[in-house]
């Protein structure tokens, strides 16, 4: 189940943007048995006689790997990184962490509120979901102008003709749900908009 309630900006809230409910079923007692167990919450040989639930409350444009759309963000290449060829690895702006905080404590309080009031009588909050990086989009923008984009109007990088980026990273930044629908469409857009150039295609 999903909620949009919080998803727009409340500028009451102290922040723009907003966040995504997600709520799911619980994994059965057998493996929240051996999660709990292994994660110190249940002592072993206990007995789990309820059920349980979760509840995401996802911050979809502001995660860590893409911050904020904001202008003077960038991955570059870096200056001393190397890998083991010898080639400069990439580095990205580092976010400053501050502007997650209010989000945070929105959310979780939200999160914590909803599944009490269901009937919940252990809430555990995390800030993150392990082994799960999302959707990671955006740092390959397309558009128009080469100062400003890396790929043109139809997937072509600006600056090496026959290279064409048909993925996420050609968004600016993510929408509300998730962006599989979307990436296909584009793909099928850039392969036809290929198709049609097939004579000039590197000019």
């Amino acid at each position: 189940m999903w909620s949009k309630q919080f998803y727009e900006t409340d500028l009451s809230r102290g922040f723009v943007r907003g966040y995504t409910l997600q709520f799911g079923r619980g994994t059965g007692p057998a493996n929240e048995a051996i999660t709990s167990a292994a994660a110190g919450r249940l002592p072993w040989g206990a007995t789990i006689i309820a059920s349980t639930a979760s509840c995401w409350a996802t911050v979809w444009d502001r995660r860590r790997l893409r911050g904020s759309p904001e202008e003077h963000n960038r991955v570059t290449l870096d200056p001393v990184l190397k890998d083991s060829n010898g080639h400069p690895g990439a580095t990205d702006r580092l976010h400053d962490q501050r502007e997650h905080a209010p989000h945070d404590g929105a959310r979780i309080a939200r999160a914590e509120e909803i599944l009490t009031e269901a009937g919940a009588t252990r809430v555990q909050a995390s800030r993150t979901v392990l082994n799960s990086p999302g959707h990671l989009l955006g740092t390959a923008r397309m558009g128009n102008d080469p100062e400003r984009s890396v790929v043109n109007g139809w997937g072509r990088c600006h600056d090496v003709k026959n290279l064409f980026i048909v993925d996420g990273s050609i968004w600016v930044t993510s929408g509300g749900v998730n962006p599989t629908s979307t990436i296909q469409a584009l793909a099928l857009y850039i392969a036809d908009q290929m198709k049609q150039r097939l004579a000039t295609l590197f000019d």
